[in-house]
């Protein structure tokens, strides 16, 4: 049997592991299994929180692998227990969530220790998490009580209308937060310092990382996908993701299970 060339694979998952229905594909979850089964450390990095992401695995039979959420500001190992924590201060989430911006366009969002919080409903929103069931409570962020958030975020059916809310977080918090988009319509915000590739190196150390595999589709995934080994973007990527890392070989899309039968042809 051939030698799988990397000691450890991590994945995104919206955009990149998960189809464009938000579901994982039976081949992915096949390749998955295959792939783990050869003894190949695998880990997800995500920006969805841990009990979304358990919800998407639950019943495909993969276990003992490292989820790292909010774009790495929490951690769970294989057994479920929390092992890594930075969330974001409760004023910064408060000024946060009480930003100015066109409520018509906009809606902003908060996961935290105790569920997924939004400030108006929005049912096309909780599309996203069809497959775990995993959904949100509508909060008055003006009177909310934050505990533990591991990240704010907003949400615009218009990428443009998110332009001044990041001119304004970056303006009022920059030197107390991480800021980027997961997608084109989705800035995320959180604690100083966070980011998918610093917590990696803390969980699987800098030794792993130089032997890595990534794949990725969205500006929250830079750091990851140049500081391991081989990064991999999607064919459906942000292009502006594709225009900062352009010495990076683009695979083909995440509604072709790209990333399974990329996994597939090395084994």
């Amino acid at each position: 049997m051939q030698t799988f060339p990397y000691s450890t694979v991590i994945s995104d998952l919206d955009g990149t592991l998960l189809m464009p229905d938000h579901q994982l594909g039976e081949f992915t979850i096949q390749t998955l299994q295959k792939l783990t089964a050869q003894g190949v450390q695998f880990l997800v990095a995500t920006g969805r929180p841990y009990d979304d992401v358990r919800g998407i695995f639950q019943h495909t039979g993969l276990k003992d692998f490292f989820i790292i959420t909010s774009n790495g500001a929490k951690v769970h190992n294989g057994a479920g227990e929390m092992v890594y924590a930075n969330p974001l201060p409760n004023d910064v989430a408060y000024g946060l969530t009480n930003l100015a911006f066109d409520e018509s366009k906009v809606c902003v969002n908060t996961y935290e220790e105790n569920g997924w919080f939004i400030n108006v409903d929005v049912p096309s929103v909780a599309d996203f998490h069809k497959m775990s069931g995993f959904t949100y409570r509508v909060a008055n962020f003006a009177q909310h009580t934050f505990h533990g958030v591991e990240k704010v975020f907003f949400l615009a059916d218009d990428a443009e209308a998110l332009k001044p809310i990041e001119e304004r977080v970056a303006s009022q918090f920059g030197d107390k937060v991480k800021y980027t988009y997961s997608a084109p319509w989705c800035l995320e915000i959180m604690n100083k310092g966070v980011s998918k590739a610093d917590t990696l190196a803390q969980i699987v150390g800098e030794k792993a990382l130089k032997n890595a595999l990534a794949f990725g589709d969205g500006l929250n995934d830079v750091e990851m996908l140049t500081e391991v080994k081989t990064g991999l973007i999607m064919g459906n990527a942000d292009p502006r993701l594709v225009a900062i890392c352009p010495t990076l070989t683009q695979i083909a899309t995440n509604a072709e299970q790209a990333v399974a039968h990329y996994l597939a042809e090395l084994m």
